[in-house]
């Protein structure tokens, strides 16, 4: 017995050198604490497995009893389990541990340590029985990490409190696998959610849909495309950097990017194009020109260092890698940086890490965003008028209570999401497909918003709604609002102290310019459509009225439209496209071009 639990109290490879150390060593501790001291102490700790130690978790995990009820088969059970945990498992060899603990009693009544009455009594008890073990969560990602926490740290110690909330644990896991189960049809087939107290930077509720297990993927930690979730941080990096306000005035227009020799157009989830909107209906409506035009405006660069400074590191390729398409979530993002970035905003600008021991190292807030910046993005959030356009009047974001909410939806509905915040929770729900592919129209408000709406519901109906935090530098002002074509919409909105802008935060009008094709691009003619059907349309932008355009292709003209557009069918080769645009009697033609472009 002395060896066994020198052995626990060392792990060590079996070898003749460490055995002979660990016979050592059981004398010592015999001598120092007396038989009876080492054996209760090797009671105490000897392994079950399945993560358990001693005779009372054992006894409650396979039988579902303390130790004084057992019956006397159930004692011996525990006896004989210590030599093969896995091979006597009760659940799963169920005959073994019957034949090894009938064999055991038999000895012990031949010894005359057990007699006749107490052997009947094994005998015939139903030691098959045995109840199902009942944990008070399933969390088997968070216990992962947790473990992890423990070792980067290097604590020492048998026993650590979590953070965890057993009862909120439980809702949240339950909640998220039934959304999973409801939206399998359209393609969704794993969940994850965390829910964060904001003041003390803890994790009260880990869940994985299914369940994660020990070992397996955790979707909380994996990162995916987070779609349009890193706008608010984004724009806050705008005001506090270029002094804009939510009524700042930015463009909604077609926009495209060269990509290698191809093209892609940036588009807004409904494919509309709004023209000149607010900073608020930009963020509320999560519009994606004007946050890629934002983060040229501020440089990629910068804005991935101050999302490195809110803990989402996982960007670390050069900026020009991901480009200004960052802003919409073109770069690998995990749900628990985000989660953790948002409670910053929460937290009036102050980041923290995310805590999951609850006498672990506190840190204090680090200040990253101006108080008075989280401020307004949390009113900008919370604003159902702020969102109408894109997700309707009565959406499953407007929640009974002000909570700041922000979704995102990757490309291809590869991933979906959903985050909100108030001053004491944040809580952030993902869904998509672990094993890869892509769900059917799931988009952040459609799949995990309901699931955030639950959570929230829960929560408040344990404590009172702890508001939004405003602060007290914003100054409510009358501000001529833009919201598409036709003139501005005057109302109150909150502003940051600095000066309300007058004009556009991109004052000067885009120059006139060929927008299509792209410099360098490459077309291709597609051999399963008649030739006559493939036309490519060349296309002029600018902030200019226009009177005349003459489209001049390879030298020649091609034609002459009022239109910025003029549709050309495709011929094969290399091409110049030049344009000469007419202003109007009094002001010279401006001449475009040449592009090169080729196709094959």
């Amino acid at each position: 017995m002395g060896e066994q639990a020198a052995r626990i109290l060392t792990a060590r490879s079996r070898t003749y050198w460490n055995h002979w150390l660990e016979g050592l060593e059981a004398g010592r501790l015999i001598g120092r604490f007396g038989h009876a001291g080492v054996l209760d102490f090797y009671l105490n700790q000897v392994p079950y497995g399945a993560e358990r130690r001693g005779i009372a978790p054992a006894a409650g995990y396979d039988f579902g009893a303390r130790v004084g009820a057992l019956d006397p088969a159930e004692e011996l059970a525990l006896v004989v389990l210590v030599r093969s945990p896995v091979a006597l498992n009760p659940r799963h060899h169920p005959r073994e541990l019957r034949r090894v603990v009938d064999s055991l009693a038999e000895r012990m009544r031949r010894k005359g340590v057990l007699g006749p009455g107490t052997l009947r009594a094994i005998l015939h008890s139903p030691l098959v029985t045995v109840a199902p073990a009942q944990l008070p969560v399933i969390a088997g990602g968070f216990v992962a990490f947790v473990r992890e926490r423990i070792r980067a740290l290097r604590l020492r110690g048998r026993h650590f409190t979590t953070t965890l909330d057993a009862p909120l644990e439980r809702f949240v896991q339950r909640t998220l696998t039934l959304r999973v189960a409801d939206l399998a049809a359209r393609g969704v087939r794993n969940g994850a959610a965390l829910v964060v107290d904001n003041r003390r930077g803890t994790v009260l509720a880990w869940a994985g849909a299914p369940p994660v297990a020990a070992g397996a993927l955790d979707p909380v930690m994996i990162p995916r495309q987070p779609g349009s979730t890193l706008k608010p941080f984004l724009y806050s990096l705008a005001m506090e950097r270029l002094g804009w306000q939510p009524s700042t005035v930015l463009r909604d227009r077609p926009l495209s990017a060269r990509i290698g020799q191809g093209v892609h157009e940036y588009r807004n989830y409904s494919n509309r194009f709004y023209g000149k909107v607010s900073l608020r209906y930009a963020l509320g409506n999560s519009l994606n020109i004007p946050a890629v035009e934002t983060a040229q405006a501020v440089g990629v660069a910068r804005f991935i260092r101050l999302l490195a400074r809110l803990g989402i590191t996982t960007l670390r390729r050069p900026a020009g890698y991901y480009g200004p398409a960052v802003a919409i979530g073109d770069g690998p993002v995990s749900l628990y940086q985000l989660v953790q970035a948002y409670a910053t905003l929460a937290r009036r600008g102050g980041f923290m890490p995310l805590r999951v021991l609850r006498d672990g190292p506190r840190a204090k807030p680090e200040p990253v965003l101006s108080s008075a910046v989280t401020s307004v993005i949390a009113t900008i959030l919370s604003d159902p008028d702020a969102r109408s356009a894109e997700f309707g009047p009565y959406s499953v974001l407007d929640l009974p209570f002000p909570t700041a909410v922000k979704t995102g939806t990757s490309s291809d509905f590869h991933d979906a999401l959903a985050v909100g915040f108030d001053n004491q929770y944040t809580v952030g729900v993902w869904m998509g497909r672990l094993s890869g592919g892509n769900m059917q129209t799931i988009t952040g408000a459609a799949g995990p918003a309901p699931v955030l709406r639950a959570i929230f519901a829960y929560l408040r109906q344990r404590q009172p709604y702890a508001g939004l935090w405003r602060s007290p530098e914003l100054r409510r002002v009358r501000v001529c609002e833009r919201i598409g074509p036709g003139p501005c919409i005057r109302r109150g909105d909150w502003q940051l102290p600095n000066e309300v802008p007058h004009a556009s935060a991109m004052p000067v009008p885009r120059e006139l310019a060929i927008a299509r094709p792209v410099h360098g691009e490459l077309l291709a003619i597609d051999p399963r459509i008649p030739r006559a059907d493939q036309v490519y349309t060349f296309r002029i932008v600018g902030g200019r009225a226009v009177r005349s355009v003459t489209w001049i292709l390879d030298g020649h003209v091609l034609g002459r439209t009022r239109a910025l557009r003029i549709a050309w069918p495709l011929a094969c080769g290399p091409h110049q496209l030049a344009a000469r645009v007419g202003l109007g009697a009094a002001a010279p033609a401006v001449e475009l071009g040449p592009v090169p472009f080729t196709v094959e």
